[in-house]
């Protein structure tokens, strides 16, 4: 049966009541199994075009949207576009449907319908105004921060800071040029020890940041603190007129944190923190130390109360044979079977915690370290110990 034939020859789709009953009851249905208040579909004259997407968001996301939050899509010309949330950020990917999708602004829904349905059946008209069979998918993922270390690229140095002649980044410099959310993009720039410095980021010239530690070190050594509970305040007044103010409390709040159970001015020493600096700083690139000379070298740098350990070095150093050298995670390639190749021609085995930090970066929020490495990497058993060596490898 055609149109024509269902709704009478030269009629509007569902123009009359009659009508719409008379669908009812060829679809063998009764009147009153349905709400009284009925929309008739119809077609708008011109349909949305390529100036309309789709994206198909979570409940959360659409909640946050209604409430006034922003969604932002980020990626340069030579990168994929991602969507970062305040908080989150995701893959974002054209996907296609077998049905149409159509878009009707003025839909009502059906817990309306039923407010609406009193008493003889009535009809409203409601136009689509779009019709689509494609759609965007999101997939939350890492930020990739890994940018950030070279966006902050040269590091600040001393001169710069007493001359106020350094031009950094801005935050929001940061968020157009890192596919992160803010949240995610503070997190970055907490991770790297980043400085904040006449309202630009940076990170520091490791000979500087040493100095500026150093002075807080021996400072809390003179006034006999002990490690676990050492003063903001009366440090960084001490230390003003040796240090920018900026700067002093940016390292001080990198290496100390509130302490537990004291007031607001009383912060602890991260010793393990500490430690993984000077470690970093004796351990220049393209040396190499034995593994027992190295660690008495690192711990005569060290002040009285702090050890060093060669796992506050996870992921600066690697350990062969006894012997100790520099390797970075940031010199690793971000493609994770690229990065394994690279571990794995360094390395021929590895045990997953000493892995960990070179693959942590590359987790999903599906797939962590472990489900990476067995996807991409071959298990294997030597006297009990589990250890991971290349896919194809011997």
């Amino acid at each position: 049966m055609d149109v024509d034939e269902l709704f009478g020859e030269g009629m509007t789709y569902g123009r009359s009541v009659d009508n719409v009953k008379s669908v009812i009851e060829m679809a063998k249905l009764e009147d009153s199994d349905l709400h009284s208040f009925s929309q008739v579909i119809t077609f708008s004259p011109e349909l949305y075009g390529d100036e309309v997407k789709l994206i198909y968001v979570s409940k959360d996301m659409a909640n946050s949207l209604d409430e006034g939050d922003c969604v932002y899509l980020r990626g340069s010309e030579d990168e994929p576009v991602v969507l970062c949330t305040k908080d989150k950020t995701y893959d974002f990917k054209e996907a296609e449907t077998s049905n149409n999708l159509f878009i009707l602004p003025n839909l009502t829904l059906s817990k309306k319908c039923s407010e609406l349905s009193k008493g003889d059946r009535t009809l409203t008209w409601r136009n689509v105004s779009g019709q689509f069979c494609k759609y965007f998918e999101l997939t939350e993922m890492r930020p990739r921060i890994q940018k950030l270390r070279t966006v902050l690229q040269p590091p600040l140095t001393e001169s710069e800071v007493k001359e106020r002649n350094a031009a950094g980044k801005s935050f929001a410099d940061l968020s157009e040029c890192i596919q992160a959310s803010e949240i995610e993009l503070t997190e970055g720039l907490n991770a790297l020890e980043a400085v904040q410095f006449e309202c630009d980021w940076f990170v520091l010239e490791q000979e500087y940041q040493m100095k500026v530690l150093s002075y807080l070190l021996k400072l809390f050594s003179e006034n006999s603190w002990p490690l676990d509970c050492v003063n903001k305040s009366e440090s960084i007044e001490t230390l003003s007129e040796l240090v920018n103010h900026e700067i002093l409390s940016r390292v001080f709040d990198i290496y100390c944190a509130p302490m537990l159970g004291g007031t607001s001015d009383q912060y602890s020493l991260d010793k393990d923190k500490v430690s993984r600096f000077y470690g970093d700083f004796l351990l220049v690139d393209g040396s190499s130390f034995a593994l027992d000379e190295f660690l008495d070298m690192w711990q005569k740098a060290l002040p009285e109360g702090i050890k060093a350990d060669i796992s506050h070095l996870d992921g600066l150093a690697m350990v062969i044979d006894s012997v100790v050298k520099r390797f970075t995670e940031a010199s690793l390639p971000n493609n994770i079977q690229e990065r394994l190749y690279v571990l794995f021609s360094a390395r021929e085995k590895w045990s997953v915690p000493e892995l960990t930090p070179f693959i942590q970066p590359l987790t999903t929020p599906k797939l962590n370290v472990k489900a990476l490495l067995t996807k991409y990497a071959r298990p294997v058993n030597v006297q009990g110990i589990k250890y991971f060596c290349a896919k194809h490898g011997k």
